[in-house]
């Protein structure tokens, strides 16, 4: 019997994030994006950032440092 997983994994999160992050940045300029935009960018539920930033002032200094 197998097992059907029923949750989604995205694979590298954090970088998804960080690359969708930049893009909107880019975009918007670094005061107007928004972690729950930057999730959607990326194909993830809102709360799904906070499992790899504590804010949204450390994606955004991830994103400084890539």
């Amino acid at each position: 019997m197998s097992i059907k997983r029923s949750s989604y994994h995205h694979g590298n999160l954090r970088e998804a994030l960080i690359g969708a992050t930049a893009a909107l940045i880019a975009e918007l300029g670094p005061h107007a994006f928004t972690l729950a935009e930057a999730a959607r960018q990326a194909g993830v539920s809102p709360a799904a950032p906070y499992r790899h930033f504590r804010d949204r002032e450390d994606l955004l200094e991830a994103v400084a440092t890539e």
